[in-house]
């Protein structure tokens, strides 16, 4: 694999996958997404269906498991089974029964999640963990939505305290949000942020991500991608708990417990306030000690790692304005 980030265009192969469900057949929700190639995609298959976006589709021939009649955008489920009963499908109590007379799952596909998931695990093996060098300056880069459009910014600090500089990029947004797949929605956008502020001089030692570095299913979140794509010294620092498992009752802020996935330690809780706990993880060229002495040292006066909590507000306030 090269260093080119591929994004297939999920939405159309799901539209494709939707109009392939022939007149008087049905499909399900999860059937829809092992045909991307991830079962993991379900919720996310359902949310769209029942979108704006899709009410041009078929999608009244898209059921539950159950065979429980779906919602598709401005009609409610007796008008959707309505429509199911007229092209020849057998509903009864709000369901088609039985289900799989009626199922359909010849799908032709190249099942591109399934791709992501191939890529995300070589990212994975090409990640280095190792302690982090000598930190003087900080990158941060977070990311807001104005319609279609990523806004990214960048923010250089100094560790004691002191903003640099910053720089702000505009991408397209070509990549649906789905959870473990988020590189393909933002890594666009955070490289091209990235690459702006090293034309400006400003390349830091250390750069923080607003996402997941290796507490990830695959090795591979957000900043770990971004720092083998790079191959800077990247950290992960996530608002929530993508995976992985801790208890993190009773912490006290400035305490951290580790978060397992498996057998292996890949990230940790840190409590910066009363009211927020952040999952760290190193990305590459980081180790878990190094990331949470980081975020440690950033987070002392804030929630959030004064950076990062710069990098969101630039951006949000860019994308409003």
């Amino acid at each position: 694999m090269g260093d080119e980030l591929r994004v297939p265009d999920v939405l159309a192969v799901l539209r494709d996958l939707v109009l392939q469900v022939p007149s008087g057949r049905v499909t399900t929700y999860r059937a829809l997404a092992e045909a991307l190639g991830d079962p993991g995609a379900t919720p996310f298959v359902a949310e769209w269906l029942m979108s704006l976006e899709a009410a041009d589709l078929p999608a009244h021939r898209v059921v539950h498991a159950s065979g429980a009649v779906g919602r598709t955008w401005g009609r409610a489920q007796e008008e959707t089974a309505q429509r199911l009963i007229a092209e020849g499908v057998r509903v009864e109590g709000g369901q088609v029964v039985p289900l799989t007379r009626y199922f359909f799952w010849d799908f032709r596909t190249e099942r591109p999640l399934a791709m992501l998931q191939a890529e995300q695990e070589e990212i994975g093996r090409r990640v280095a963990l190792a302690p982090l060098p000598e930190v003087r300056t900080v990158g941060a880069v977070d990311i807001a939505y104005r319609g279609d459009e990523a806004v990214a910014a960048y923010v250089l600090g100094e560790l004691g305290g002191d903003v640099v500089d910053y720089v702000v990029a505009r991408m397209p947004v070509r990549f649906p949000y789905i959870p473990t797949y988020l590189s393909y929605r933002e890594l666009p956008a955070y490289r091209a942020a990235v690459a702006e502020a090293e034309r400006a001089g400003l390349a830091a030692d250390v750069l923080l991500v607003d996402g997941n570095g290796v507490l990830h299913p695959r090795r591979a979140g957000v900043a770990a991608y971004l720092g083998v794509l790079l191959d800077r010294p990247t950290v992960g620092v996530a608002k929530r708990r993508l995976c992985g498992d801790v208890n993190t009752v009773g912490m006290a802020i400035g305490e951290w417990r580790p978060v397992a996935l498996g057998e292996d330690t890949v990230g940790a809780a840190i409590r910066t306030d009363r009211n927020r706990t952040l999952f760290v993880s190193p990305g590459h060229r980081a180790d878990l000690a190094g990331a949470v002495e980081l975020v440690q040292a950033l987070t002392r006066q804030t929630a959030l790692p004064w950076p990062l909590m710069w990098a969101h507000d630039l951006a949000a306030e860019t994308a409003a304005g």
